[in-house]
């Protein structure tokens, strides 16, 4: 690779943050999938000790890929924001003793939404990055 201007050697940075945004969305999405299922499927029996280690174990699955969502997103974004609230408002009610189950379902609504938002924008991030980067290349 051959190297180029300071400008243009910062695009593929964005290109690559966006893309592994993009990546670590998808699979925040795949580890919610089971954990949003389960909530509605149980109903209230999520509140019986098994209903309860089952989700628990779910939920370990997304705060680790949210933890890699929000490490790969730049500081600034709202959003980030809005999902970082969204999981601990989550982590509060499963960790009260008498967590609501309506509440809970609401909860992975709101991320289900948050998530769908994001990856709206997380695609538009991509595709002005690919057309930046392309614009830069051709300039060469």
């Amino acid at each position: 690779m051959t190297e180029g201007t300071p400008m243009q050697s910062q695009h593929p940075t964005q290109l690559e943050t966006v893309s592994r945004c993009l990546h670590h969305l998808i699979d925040l999405r795949a580890a919610l999938a089971p954990f949003h299922i389960t909530i509605h499927t149980l109903g209230e029996r999520v509140q019986e000790p098994e209903g309860r280690r089952r989700l628990l174990t779910l939920w370990r699955l997304c705060q680790q890929r949210l933890d890699l969502l929000l490490d790969a997103a730049p500081r600034d974004r709202g959003w980030a924001v809005r999902l970082r609230l969204l999981r601990q408002e989550v982590e509060d009610n499963l960790l009260d003793e008498a967590y609501s189950p309506a509440a809970l379902a609401d909860l992975a609504d709101g991320l289900d939404q948050a998530c769908e938002t994001l990856l709206l924008k997380v695609e538009r991030d991509l595709r002005e990055a690919v057309a930046e980067w392309k614009g830069k290349t051709t300039e060469r």
